[in-house]
């Protein structure tokens, strides 16, 4: 009768175990006519497409089976996709208006989610000025006004910058954030704002905080590899 008390026990132990350990996200978008999203996640070289999640009046609840910390995407469109980060056992609740999906989203339930959140809305700015400066571009060129597309051109690198100081300081002061190693692989356009020839100093400074949060995660021995570090 002992014998079976414990193994109740420890089976009711193991089950509670591995519903903690589960990574849960869930959401309520409003104005939402889809009726799935396509979770995917971001590889070192590749970006799979890993589920389906259903989507039922704008809400959503899906388990990630994974066992380790992963970068992911949740696609709402095409061109709409929304970054995350989420470790065993979190609990990510996303919320946001499909009418104005990138500006309106909120993710809770994962720190470093938070941090890669500021740095794609930073981003994002970056794109709506350049933006601006490239239909500026396009006029002069046509009107051939060769001084006005030098002024451009400058504040086009002003602006790249800027961001790339603002990125540098965001991974020095976060060594052990994967939101940091996604912050050194961020690109305006075809225009990386950092290379692993040129600034590998970076990815050294925070290459050993990174690895002793996540040891066996697949980012952290990409850039063991990419570091050529025995």
């Amino acid at each position: 009768m002992k014998l079976r008390i414990v193994t109740s026990f420890l089976l009711i132990v193991l089950l509670c175990g591995c519903k903690q350990n589960k990574t849960v996200i869930s959401g309520a978008i409003e104005h939402s006519n889809s009726s799935y999203l396509l979770l995917m996640q971001i590889f070192p070289d590749e970006v799979v497409t890993v589920d389906t999640v259903l989507l039922l009046n704008g809400n959503f609840s899906h388990r990630i089976k994974s066992e380790q910390v992963g970068v992911y995407l949740l696609r709402f469109s095409d061109d709409v996709f929304l970054s995350f980060i989420a470790n065993k056992g979190d609990k990510l609740v996303f919320s946001g208006d499909a009418d104005n999906l990138l500006e309106s989203y909120n993710i809770q339930g994962n720190e470093e989610t938070k941090l890669l959140i500021e740095n794609n809305r930073k981003l994002d700015q970056v794109y709506k000025e350049t933006e601006t400066l490239s239909k500026e571009f396009i006029k002069h060129t046509n009107n051939g006004n060769l001084d006005s597309i030098r002024i451009i051109d400058s504040l086009y690198a002003v602006l790249f910058e800027q961001h790339r100081v603002y990125l540098t300081n965001f991974i020095r002061s976060n060594p052990d954030k994967l939101a940091s190693l996604m912050a050194f692989y961020q690109t305006l356009g075809r225009n990386a704002f950092f290379s692993i020839k040129e600034d590998r100093n970076l990815l050294e400074e925070i290459y050993p905080a990174l690895v002793k949060k996540y040891p066996n995660s697949v980012y952290a021995n990409d850039l063991k590899e990419k570091l050529e570090i025995e």
